[in-house]
């Protein structure tokens, strides 16, 4: 897995050999910055200018991206195995999402400034496939494991605001 701060030199990896060590470098320079390991697998990795996300499969770890520092660690979060959630790089909307659930498409907003968590959103009766936040933060898209129907919710009052389904014209 890599991930990368925009257009920026930094890359947070984590490879197939040590799964558990996430490393941050400046690929422009060759250079490790920091090293982490976790005690269990990495699953997903998710940067933004304030913020670095590190998901496991039942709990999620959150650092300021300016000094590296764990600010908070969000602890038995709903068994996610495919490590999925996403993190807004808005700074007005500074949220990450994550399942809320292993049978339904809930979708858990977790405020990563106030380090508290946000509201649930029941976005799909089947579990969640994909998530992404606009640029703003302000709305995320959802798909579930079903894959007829993809949904636009605000993440700030959970309020459904599209909805996209296959096959209709």
């Amino acid at each position: 897995t890599i991930e990368r701060l925009f257009s920026s030199s930094l890359i947070a990896v984590v490879s197939s050999q040590a799964p558990r060590k996430l490393k941050v470098c400046h690929f422009m320079r060759g250079t490790e910055i920091l090293s982490y390991s976790f005690a269990n697998n990495i699953l997903a990795v998710k940067l933004s200018r304030s913020r670095l996300a590190v998901c496991l499969e039942d709990s999620i770890y959150i650092h300021n991206m300016r000094d590296m520092k764990l600010l908070h660690t969000i602890r038995e979060i709903p068994s996610n195995s495919d490590g999925l959630c996403t993190l807004s790089i808005s700074d007005e909307n500074p949220y990450l999402a994550y399942p809320g659930s292993t049978t339904t498409g809930e979708i858990q907003i977790f405020d990563t400034v106030n380090l508290k968590p946000g509201i649930l959103i029941a976005a799909h009766k089947s579990p969640l496939a994909a998530m992404a936040f606009d640029m703003a933060g302000a709305k995320i898209a959802t798909a579930s494991n079903k894959g007829t129907v993809i949904r636009i919710h605000s993440s700030i009052d959970g309020l459904c605001l599209f909805e996209f389904r296959r096959g209709v014209r």
